[in-house]
């Protein structure tokens, strides 16, 4: 069976935030991934998670940057 994957962060750069995105998703049980590509000089990182758990990763990634803004 086939996962639909839907973005929900995008970086350029270094992947630090993705990758901080990703571990918090990580510990409230939501698969995730991370893909890359160059675009000319620089990496854009892509957060992906399945479409069914969209909105509850949405909602995880906005709690994490009230907490960071505090």
């Amino acid at each position: 069976m086939w996962v639909k994957w839907v973005s929900i962060h995008q970086s350029y750069g270094l992947p630090r935030a993705a990758e901080d995105y990703r571990q918090r998703l990580k510990l409230a049980h939501i698969r995730s991934r991370i893909t890359s590509k160059k675009s000319g000089a620089t990496f854009v990182y892509n957060l992906q998670v399945p479409i069914g758990e969209k909105d509850r990763a949405l909602q995880v990634l906005h709690t994490m940057k009230k907490e960071m803004q505090l």
